[in-house]
């Protein structure tokens, strides 16, 4: 099979490196240069057995089917002997090798296999999760490749495996700007920086990732609390003081719980817990807790993991041993929560590490426009990042209904957060 790429992504193709992460403008054809990529990978891989495997994740169906599914296919139908599958999107080559194609709600599938090269698109809009604790593992056995690829949407997983990434010899990095890379016609170019908000245009084709995503809810308020110090791994925590929990339930990938103090007037986020299959039912949930040596105040859960709306959480926790469980009443609207959540956000500190994976989902929280015809509405959008943030707004709901008694406790120990190690200070 012959391609010919284009000049912009020949150095990427030729590179030597194991991980690569591209950072590039619209219609640069990443997504092209990664399925001519892929193809060359498990054609010309030395291994014949086992046989080679590579997939290749989108964040949804749709976009993985209609885009990277009909590019696939046009490269490889006439390759002889290759096997076609359109029921779950997958190509076998006659060496054997396979492409499995995946989107991000499915990155699942892959959990305990090996892969030799897996492709990650858009991976702003994918769980940090499907990176750290399925990905890079399956990675691991024949020591597997990775690509990277998207356009920036704020500070969020991407932007902080970018910023990794450039100081890291072991992975190829690319930015590439439509202002210098030739790809659109420079009439084309100009129209289109003509007819969009100036914002618009930097993000996505000036690859700037200091743009807030387009609709995003707590973008503005996180860049305020990191400029003014108050995302930090200098955060105290006060041993002396009661730690409460907000969570937001569900299947086990989507479970979310926030750690956090109320030190006077300012509210501490210690830790964002995230659920996976080996902490997925209330059980290991509390036995989660229980291992981190908190004293730990009530714990507030959504109306809907309360018994009496039907549930199994809120009876299951305390069968197990949880105990002060506080169930949050039901707010009319989200945007009354999320409000909440905003008016406090000046008040609130996060212990960095601690709080990455939650930060990445306030981070991503967005919301779109919904028209009924009639109306125009700004809707939250329910995906990955939507299930951190509503558990960290139901922290600011228990606050608002007075779940949370104390409120004005001042210790006289202060601790620095340091998840691993813990170093005392003195209060002054």
């Amino acid at each position: 099979m012959e391609v010919s790429p284009r000049k912009q992504f020949r150095a990427f193709l030729e590179r030597k490196q194991r991980f690569a992460i591209l950072v590039c403008h619209r219609r640069a054809g990443k997504t092209v240069a990664c399925i001519q990529d892929m193809i060359h990978q498990v054609l010309t891989h030395p291994r014949q057995d086992p046989p080679v495997r590579a997939a290749m994740i989108a964040p949804t169906y749709s976009q993985v089917k209609d885009i990277s599914w009909s590019q696939l296919k046009r490269y490889v139908e006439k390759i002889p002997k290759v096997k076609i599958t359109e029921a779950d999107l997958t190509v076998t080559f006659p060496n054997g090798a396979v492409i499995k194609l995946l989107s991000g709600e499915n990155f699942e599938r892959i959990r305990g296999t090996f892969m030799d090269l897996v492709v990650i698109d858009e991976m702003a809009d994918i769980p940090a999760s499907a990176w750290h604790s399925v990905i890079r593992p399956c990675l691991a056995d024949y020591q597997g490749k990775a690509v990277i690829i998207g356009t920036p949407k704020g500070r969020n997983i991407f932007w902080r495996m970018w910023q990794e990434a450039l100081n890291d010899p072991e992975w190829y990095t690319m930015l590439l700007t439509a202002d210098e890379s030739g790809l659109i016609a420079p009439e084309e170019l100009a129209a289109i920086k003509r007819g969009t908000p100036e914002h618009v245009y930097e993000q996505e084709f000036n690859c700037s990732f200091a743009v807030s995503r387009i609709g995003a809810i707590y973008s503005r308020a996180l860049e305020t609390a990191r400029n003014e110090k108050r995302v930090s791994n200098d955060i105290l925590w006060h041993k002396e003081s009661p730690v409460y929990t907000a969570w937001d339930v569900g299947g086990a990938n989507n479970q979310r719980v926030w750690c956090f103090q109320v030190i006077g007037d300012r509210i501490v986020m210690l830790q964002c817990l995230f659920g996976d299959h080996a902490c997925a039912t209330p059980a290991d949930w509390v036995a989660r807790l229980k291992g981190i040596q908190y004293q730990f105040g009530c714990h507030l859960i959504p109306h809907d993991a309360q018994t009496r709306n039907g549930s199994l959480w809120e009876g299951n926790l305390l069968t197990a041993g949880l105990v002060n469980i506080s169930g949050v009443n039901r707010q009319h609207n989200v945007w009354d929560g999320i409000n909440l959540a905003l008016d406090a956000f000046p008040r609130v500190s996060f212990n960095q590490d601690g709080c990455a994976d939650g930060l990445d989902s306030l981070d991503n929280y967005h919301a779109k426009e919904m028209r009924d015809g009639v109306s125009v509405q700004e809707v939250p959008v329910h995906d990955h990042s939507s299930h951190a943030a509503d558990a960290f707004s139901l922290a600011f709901q228990g606050l608002k209904q007075g779940l949370i008694i104390d409120r004005t406790h001042i210790p006289r120990t202060a601790f620095r957060q340091h998840f691993g190690m813990r170093q005392k200070f003195a209060n002054r």
